[in-house]
């Protein structure tokens, strides 16, 4: 896969308000472009939407995953767990640190990432 540079990332959703809440409670901003069809994060590095279904990320962009840094792995999967999100097994990244893929509420597969030391 060629490196690609994106300027927006759509997640489905059957319900963006709830997927919305989900990624609220992880601690990011998100705000509503158009009530009820989609929402839109609010970064500094990207604009990133969530749409009501119309293609998933997955078939759009076969191996791409989102991944977020945190600080405290364990602390973001209890947290993801408890919004819903079904939490995968961290793996070991030799000296470059922790992941753990999780499927958020709309089924979307994303990556929590923590760096070694």
């Amino acid at each position: 896969m060629s490196s690609v540079k994106l300027k927006q990332v759509y997640l489905t959703a059957n319900d963006p308000g709830s997927l919305a809440r989900f990624y609220e409670g992880l601690g990011l901003k998100v705000r509503f472009a158009d009530p009820g069809k989609w929402i839109q994060f609010v970064s500094d590095a990207a604009a990133f939407c969530v749409a009501d279904p119309m293609q998933s990320a997955s078939e759009q962009l076969k191996d791409a995953v989102l991944v977020f840094d945190v600080d405290n792995l364990e602390a973001a999967m209890e947290r993801a767990a408890a919004l819903g999100a079904q939490v995968g097994a961290v793996r070991d990244m030799a000296s470059h640190g922790r992941a753990v893929k999780v499927r958020d509420p709309g089924g979307n597969v994303i990556q929590f990432y923590q760096a070694a030391g």
